[in-house]
């Protein structure tokens, strides 16, 4: 826009103005058809202040325009009643605040928030509930078939429910506990160590107990198939033989073990006269040294006593194999804790590797254990 001065400059004397000049001549004014903008105007905002009227306390003002041809109606303060637009006025809602407290539809809240009236919403959040000794004045919250809240005082214990407290001495339940779990396992469980009966949906009923010392149910992992001809029995999920005790149930396993052989130490389960475990074990050889002996000293370092035993001998080249320690009363096998001795009647100087195999079962205690009390 030009300025007063560059504008007279293209109407001076003699001068014959341009179309571009007439027309920033023209731009350089307001027309009386178009609208002035107040920041345009000096002094405007500051008499505009002037006509509102500042509020006493306990008081209320006005909102007017210009020449008074805009009127709001008055706010009034001393009413606590917070206001609000609608679009053409202020007035005042009903919400009311006083003293850091609110009130909906209501000008005496007592507390922080006090509704009178419903209150519809989605969702609730309550926080920092405090325990209040239940008392026949107590009320309890409840929900009405409407979904609406509502008061009720504390319900009767009229048979229909089990209070959280057990049930009275001399009233015990007298009917079937009965679980719905037709949508989803049910279970009842202790709350300190984790023992709980589970009714499943495919009806069966699982048991178990934290491993606790002296603890007299552990289930978990047994499955009692009895219920019909080709049931199972009583089976689980690991073998137990191991840790057996005296009054151990056994499993066909472990029997099975009792009647099987295995170059590894397994322990019977039985005891000798002097109260110790007894194992068995295999060995097992397809070379004998040519002199006939067999040192098992480092083999067997901790057998103390041979309970019993079984020997099997190939030896082809005699045309025999043969169970026992001795052959037609001319092959003899001597056994002691450290030493098996081949002997061939007649024949000092035999060579006996020429046996294929020589195969013996040993029962026998151990020097490290102590009898069992």
């Amino acid at each position: 826009m030009k300025t007063k001065e560059e504008l007279k400059q293209y109407f001076e004397n003699g001068d014959i103005p341009k179309q571009e000049e007439f027309w920033e001549w023209q731009d350089s004014y307001w027309h009386k058809d178009e609208n002035l903008p107040q920041a345009n105007v000096e002094g405007l905002e500051d008499i505009l202040k002037s006509k509102l009227t500042k509020p006493k306390l306990g008081s209320g003002f006005y909102i007017v325009g210009y020449n008074d041809d805009i009127f709001f109606p008055k706010i009034n303060l001393s009413s606590y009643y917070l206001p609000f637009w609608n679009g053409s006025s202020f007035r005042s809602s009903n919400i009311y605040y006083n003293a850091e407290k609110v009130g909906l539809g209501t000008n005496m809240p007592t507390e922080t928030l006090q509704v009178e009236g419903n209150i519809k919403t989605k969702g609730m959040i309550i926080s920092n509930l405090q325990q209040i000794t239940s008392s026949p004045d107590t009320k309890y919250v409840v929900v009405k078939p409407d979904g609406t809240l509502g008061w009720n005082v504390q319900p009767n214990n009229d048979g229909a429910s089990i209070p959280l407290t057990g049930t009275e001495p001399n009233k015990p339940i007298t009917g079937d506990f009965i679980l719905d779990n037709s949508h989803g396992d049910r279970m009842i469980r202790s709350n300190s160590y984790g023992s709980y009966i589970s009714f499943l949906e495919d009806g069966v009923v699982e048991i178990n107990h934290r491993q606790e010392e002296g603890a007299n149910v552990r289930i978990s992992g047994i499955d009692i198939n009895g219920t019909y001809s080709g049931g199972s029995g009583i089976t689980g999920n690991f073998y137990y033989g191991n840790v057996y005790e005296d009054n151990s149930f056994i499993q066909k396993k472990y029997a099975d073990k009792q009647h099987s052989y295995t170059t590894k130490e397994l322990k019977t389960g039985g005891l000798w006269i002097n109260n110790k475990p007894i194992y068995k074990k295999t060995l097992f050889f397809d070379q004998i040294p040519q002199n006939g002996e067999i040192w098992i000293d480092k083999i067997m370092e901790d057998m103390e006593m041979i309970v019993s035993h079984q020997m099997f001998t190939e030896w082809y080249a005699l045309d025999a194999a043969f169970a026992g320690n001795q052959w037609k009363s001319s092959a003899f096998i001597t056994l002691q804790k450290d030493l098996i001795k081949f002997e061939l009647a007649n024949a000092p100087d035999n060579d006996y590797s020429a046996i294929d195999s020589f195969t013996l079962t040993l029962e026998y205690t151990k020097k490290g254990d102590q009898p069992v009390q």
